[in-house]
């Protein structure tokens, strides 16, 4: 229900670590702080949707980078990262905050242990801070705030990738809180101090879910009747808030072009599956039923070739022509026939005893370095 922290700053010395908190605390950034100690690490649990980890480089005392030693420094970071970091949850990024920081050592060292699938825990950029720019070292008095909000920003503008992602989250909690308001406006302002306040609201969200599902439909499946009105509006929202002026230049920076024009079928097959469809494999998804608008089903006949003629006057020759998936013979035992619901809306707000219509669609498998469930466990995006 709630959000965590963006911010997390880890030290083994607690005034350091009260230090940079209270700066993060006067720029009104939301900060979460970890004392660091050998005996009570192996407690911490992952800390979702953090951003910016503010890392101390020297963690366990007498080992530092540098010295005979320093491999016990690098562990101890490497096993802060895969305790807090969860890599289900977005990218960050690293701020080596030392009295003396060395970037090059933690990079090259962190490059080296986290490998293969461990690469996710990888920040997607590494910037270095001294701790004696914004705190005295000796007692943990903040110095000058607006000097670390600057230096941040500038680390952050080397790495422009990450700078435009993370605007683009910005600009997405600032459209819900928006989306939320006009929800909440849509109660009268003579209701607002009066203890009916709660029970026009959820006037409100029963017509809300019925604008999203049907006159008839609304408490089946509030949640994504909602979903249905609020997620078109937050999309509007998230084009029209752009509160520096910039967000247009940021992405412009960002992109980098690929020296090949078209993309390879690897590539167009992993961006078209991202762009399409949304999978339903967490543990925490909401199931998909195959009636349901917008999902991607197994074809459900035992004679394929039979099935396309007499539904779809297609042919397997036909079939794999280029004209029709750009298929080719040999590739007919690889790929596997799928259906897609697309029935209209309003067949789906007011549901009656009929046929419902599907496309025929084509899953094709390319060789991918983390194998996706297949895609009639997912539903296409309205688009």
């Amino acid at each position: 229900m709630f959000l965590h922290s963006r911010f997390v700053v880890v030290d083994d010395k607690e005034h350091h670590l009260k230090g940079i908190k209270q700066t993060l605390d006067a720029l009104r950034l939301d900060c979460h702080s970890k004392l660091y100690d050998d005996e009570t690490v192996g407690d911490w649990q992952p800390l979702p949707g953090t951003r910016i980890l503010f890392l101390d480089q020297n963690l366990v005392t007498g080992a530092t980078f540098g010295t005979a030693d320093n491999k016990v420094a690098f562990t101890a970071i490497q096993d802060v990262i895969t305790r807090l970091i969860c890599p289900d949850n977005g990218p960050y990024g690293i701020v080596l905050w030392a009295e003396e920081p060395d970037l090059g050592a933690l990079k090259t060292n962190l490059f080296e242990r986290f490998t293969g699938e461990d690469a996710r825990y990888l920040p997607v950029f590494f910037a270095a801070l001294q701790k004696g720019d914004y705190i005295d070292t000796s007692d943990g008095t903040i110095k000058d705030p607006a000097k670390l909000q600057a230096d941040i920003q500038d680390r952050m503008s080397r790495s422009p990738q990450m700078r435009a992602i993370l605007s683009w989250e910005t600009d997405v909690a600032v459209a819900a809180g928006a989306v939320l308001r006009s929800i909440v406006d849509l109660v009268s302002l003579e209701k607002r101090s009066t203890d009916e306040f709660g029970t026009e609201l959820g006037n409100v969200l029963y017509r809300l879910a019925q604008a999203g599902a049907g006159i008839d439909r609304a408490e089946e499946n509030p949640r994504e009747a909602i979903n249905h009105v609020l997620v078109p509006i937050l999309a509007d929202r998230v084009t029209e808030h752009d509160p520096q002026g910039d967000a247009g230049d940021s992405w412009k920076s960002a992109l980098v072009p690929h020296k090949d024009k078209f993309a390879s079928v690897p590539v167009q097959a992993a961006i078209n599956t991202a762009i399409h469809v949304s999978r339903a494999s967490s543990p925490s998804s909401a199931p998909i039923l195959p009636t349901d608008l917008g999902a991607v089903v197994a074809f459900p006949f035992e004679n394929k070739a039979q099935a396309l003629l007499d539904l779809f006057d297609l042919t397997v020759e036909k079939l794999c022509l280029d004209t029709v998936f750009g298929m080719h013979n040999e590739d007919w035992s690889k790929c596997s026939l799928r259906l897609i619901q697309i029935g209209a809306s309003c067949d789906q707000a007011q549901p009656k005893d009929g046929p419902l219509l599907y496309l025929l669609g084509l899953e094709w498998p390319f060789v991918s370095a983390r194998p996706s469930p297949s895609l009639f466990e997912g539903r296409c995006h309205p688009r």
